[in-house]
Parts: structure tokens; sequence; C-alpha cells
């Protein structure tokens, strides 16, 4: 369902040789779109609430999510369409997806954010540093170890990604990419910038993904979607990030002396876990 959609006034000073950058935020009940140029003048915007697709007794967050991004594409003005350079979203913190390593297709239902996985989490909690982030229910890693203990399939060809990591695969093809906000909840740690020791030697490390920085461009967009909708040759797809960091950016708290409280306990629990790892300082302590 398209919600609303603005295109700002062309009698700004917008150039026509000028690139823009298209990002996208996909919440709990819908998604929106925003383009903007170098400067940040929005040039266009809009959003969509997220389709009811039943898959047996319960709603299809997959399908849902996949059919918004493509609309949210159809939604973008067809003649700024070819002035984009740069596509890239961000997720709900912690919604993960377990996938077919071969195809990209979800293997089982995904994990929303603020679903719980309590029998996961003395496990987890048993190979974590006290504190750690990963040490919640609800943490991508908990969503992890609990699909991996009670599924009974083959897992040589599974994969997680994160609710971004997968909407953008959809555009770049290229299995096993996410970011260090995102792979936080699951135990990335920006600081060293890999994974720790003590979560390689888990059996389910396979599952993880290769991670960059947000905003790290991956390649470029499809070569069927950029001729469906015209988009330009050299539009490329980055790295996404969570809603929380987001939010954060958006508020252009890019300053000592300013701060942004918003979301849930887990939500700024995650948030401020990121922030203390890239300003030198440890959360825990």
């Amino acid at each position: 369902m398209v919600v609303g959609c603005k295109i700002e006034n062309q009698e700004m000073g917008f150039q026509a040789s000028e690139r823009l950058y298209l990002g996208m935020d996909f919440g709990t009940s819908g998604a929106r779109y925003a383009l903007i140029d170098k400067q940040g003048t929005i040039h266009a915007e809009g959003k969509r609430e997220y389709p009811n697709y039943m898959k047996e007794d319960s709603l299809d967050w997959a399908l849902s999510w996949k059919t918004t991004l493509f609309s949210l594409l159809e939604d973008v003005p067809v003649h700024l369409r070819p002035l984009v350079a740069s596509i890239s979203l961000d997720g709900t913190s912690a919604t993960t997806l377990i996938i077919d390593s071969k195809t990209g297709e979800p293997l089982a239902r995904p994990y929303l954010y603020n679903e719980s996985c309590p029998d996961a989490l003395p496990l987890v909690k048993s190979i974590a540093p006290i504190n750690h982030t990963v040490c919640s229910g609800s943490s991508t890693l908990c969503k992890l170890v609990s699909w991996w203990n009670n599924d009974d399939s083959d897992k040589k060809s599974t994969m997680l990604l994160h609710q971004a990591d997968w909407l953008l695969w959809l555009l770049h093809g290229q299995l096993g990419v996410s970011d260090y906000n995102n792979a936080l909840k699951v135990g990335y740690d920006p600081e060293a910038d890999s994974y720790p020791d003590w979560l390689l030697s888990q059996p389910y490390a396979q599952l993880l993904p290769m991670v960059k920085a947000p905003g790290t461009s991956i390649g470029h967009l499809k070569g069927d979607i950029r001729t469906q909708f015209g988009f330009s040759e050299d539009c490329i797809v980055c790295t996404g990030t969570t809603d929380s960091i987001a939010a954060f950016l958006a508020a252009r708290a890019t300053k000592p002396g300013k701060a942004l409280f918003f979301g849930d306990l887990n939500s700024n629990f995650g948030y401020y876990f990121y922030v203390g790892y890239l300003f030198g300082f440890n959360p825990c302590n």
C-alpha cells in the first residue's frame, strides 16, 4: 500500500548532472525512501506499508519486505532514477534470516528484532564474555543458536544474514555480506574488526557473513533491476546499517555534547555498545 510520496520542487538550484543517493529505511510496520544530493537536500521521498502475505498460519515477512523493496524502487521518480549514484538501506537490528547459501532463499521464517530465544541464552552466556551484547535472548546470536539446535536439516549450505543484508543482496547479488553495525549483536567486534575467537570456535560459525564497514561499495546494481527501473549502469549498492544507527546519523549528532535517545532498552543497549567500541571504551566496564 502506498502511504505517501513527495517530490521536491526542482527550482531549488538542482542541476540535472548532479548525482543523487537513494536510502531506504525498513522499520517495524513499513518502509520509506529518501533521495538526496551531496548537501543532504531531499529531492524525493515516500513510504509504504508492508503487505500482509500469509504463509501457512503466519505472516510471510520475507516476501513482504521483498515486495516493499521493489515497490519503493518503483516509487522513485522516473526522471531521477538515472541520476542515482548509489543505494543502501537499514533494517531493524537483530532481525535475522537463515538462508540457503546457494540460492539466497530463506530456509525458515525470519526471527524478528524483538523475538526472544530464551532456550539459547544459557548456551550463549557460557561462551561469551560477561555482559556482552549477545547475552540477551533477543540477540542475533541467540537466534542463530536456537535455530542451530532445533533444526534438523542439512546445515552445510546455510548462511545467516540480517534483514538489511538480505534485502541488499536482492539488489547486488553477492551473498554473504554484512556490515559491522548489524553484525554487532551476533558477536562481531568492531574494535578488532573481526569475529572473536570464542565465536569462531563454535560449529555454527560457518554461517556467519563477511563483514564490511557500513556504506562500503559491494558491487553494481544487478543488470536486470537496472534495466527494469532505469537506473544508471554505474549505480552501486553499498552495505547498510541498523535502524538505530541510521536514526542517530539522520539526527546529525556528529559532535561531542550531542545526544539522542530513542527506541527500547534492547535497541539502546546495542547502540550503546556500538558507540562505546567505536570511541575507545568498553561498555562492559
